[in-house]
């Protein structure tokens, strides 16, 4: 295996500026004669080539509380992307009483387009590939869940055609050209059998969801075989269902009829967005390919088996001849390099901001249940977390701690959990305590490249080390 010198001769020379600009000068010879050879630390950068494959992401955790993701996209490189969103029926208010005899008005739901945020790094809430799609008309649809939404439905595919009613809610065609919100008008009969809830239903919101389901939201797919489509992300907190209805009062006698209007909520404290994908057909084992497609959500992506890369590090140990409980590594990082495309306006719609190592493991120590998270090397904001760097044409991201799991333990005990897949992040802070925590992107949609282990400029793991002495 052959290793790269360039890290190694950049290094040194950064040693050596930093030496030259030293304002006191220092004899490092000094007492070096009584340093036995053998107490010398090494140390020394070396790099290698990834053996990056193109895998498509399984059972993507799409939960969230923020965002409902509606839309289709239609691209040549991955085919069509559907996306909808699905939610309980909450009421917004346990203290909600009808009266006597009510009689349903009208029903609609009011959905607002996401703001960006200065609490995240989520840049768009609008996502498509060219300008001309920005404004194009979409057909929404709204379905009756013939369920409701429960703790197992956590995922993409979560929910099935079975799971909801072929029958739209709206009443009328619902088109949306890319404003500030949408406003759906919904069959009569929803609003009609909401007002037969019982108090004992209103006051307790999972005996209402287990009676009157939820909603799904759908939009039409380009028409024909054309080329385009557009991504929304709604605020689903800021969702809201109105109903009027009228009844008949009761704090006096021969009283008109009365209307008044309530609300009811998109989902208790989430909604669950689906992923219909047809990138399939793009996944490779070949580790050889110049470039690699980056789509996100639960779409392709850039791919390491973790036993390939294990195997790789090893092979390294070997042929340095060093002893792997004595390497110690002071950093290590993955470079994702990118051509630039013709139309620079590109790197904005198509490419993802961060890109990082995720991996897919348990939740917790309880359960089978498995979900996307980065790994952990993205855990201080001093390292760097796969910034898109529209200068030099790259991702580069931290990979310290997993590197060294990777030389210290025995392959028999890199399990699946190390695969790594290159996945689109955002990171949010919380507005109450200030933390910044690092999450998955699940909701947006990118078209973007980078260059493969073919390529002049290929994906590299660069290593820092220290060998300690016996």
């Amino acid at each position: 295996m052959q290793i790269k010198k360039g890290f190694k001769i950049s290094f040194l020379f950064t040693l050596l500026i930093f030496a030259a600009q030293s304002c006191i000068t220092t004899d490092k010879t000094v007492g070096e004669k009584y340093v036995p050879e053998d107490q010398y630390l090494k140390i020394a950068l070396d790099s290698f080539a990834l053996p990056l494959k193109i895998k498509s992401a399984d059972s993507v955790q799409t939960a969230s509380t923020a965002y409902m993701a509606i839309g289709s996209i239609r691209t040549e490189e991955f085919g069509l992307a559907k996306f909808g969103s699905a939610a309980n029926i909450c009421p917004s208010s346990t203290a909600l009483d009808f009266g006597e005899d009510p009689q349903i008005v009208s029903i609609y739901m009011l959905a607002p387009l996401a703001e960006t945020s200065s609490y995240s790094t989520m840049e768009r809430t609008s996502i498509y590939f060219d300008q001309s799609q920005s404004n194009i008309v979409q057909n929404f649809h709204v379905y009756r869940l013939n369920r409701y939404i429960d703790s197992s439905m956590l995922f993409h595919n979560s929910i099935k055609e079975s799971d909801y009613s072929p029958v739209p809610l709206n009443m009328n065609e619902v088109v949306y050209a890319g404003g500030d919100s949408i406003k759906i008008y919904l069959d009569n009969s929803l609003g009609a059998e909401l007002l037969t809830a019982t108090d004992e239903e209103l006051d307790t919101i999972s005996r209402f969801v287990k009676r009157f389901g939820g909603l799904y939201i759908t939009s039409d797919e380009p028409i024909g075989s054309d080329i385009g489509g557009r991504l929304n992300l709604f605020s689903r907190s800021a969702t809201v269902i109105y109903m009027k209805y009228n009844f008949k009062p009761t704090w006096g006698e021969n009283l008109e009829r009365k209307d008044t209007l309530v609300s009811f909520v998109f989902g208790d404290s989430y909604c669950l967005n689906t992923i219909s994908l047809s990138s399939k057909g793009v996944e490779s084992n070949n580790t050889s390919l110049k470039e690699l497609p980056v789509e996100g959500s639960a779409g392709v992506t850039p791919y390491i088996d973790a036993q390939e890369l294990k195997s790789i590090i090893d092979n390294w140990i070997a042929e340095k001849g060093y002893d792997p409980s004595k390497i110690v590594v002071g950093k290590a990082t993955l470079t994702f390099p990118f051509e630039f495309p013709e139309d620079f306006s590109e790197i904005d719609n198509k490419y993802p901001p961060y890109l990082f190592p995720v991996q897919r493991r348990n939740i917790n120590d309880t359960t089978f249940i498995k979900y996307y998270y980065p790994f952990s090397d993205n855990s201080s904001t001093d390292n760097p977390l796969g910034e898109i760097n529209r200068s030099t044409g790259n991702y580069i991201c931290d990979f310290t701690s997993t590197v060294q799991q990777l030389i210290a333990n025995d392959a028999s005990e890199i399990d699946d959990t190390y695969n790594i897949w290159l996945y689109p992040i955002v990171q949010e802070t919380d507005a109450t305590y200030g933390t910044t925590s690092i999450v998955i992107d699940q909701v947006s949609y990118f078209n973007g490249k980078i260059n493969g282990p073919g390529a002049e400029r290929y994906p590299m793991m660069a290593i820092l080390y220290t060998v300690l002495n016996d």
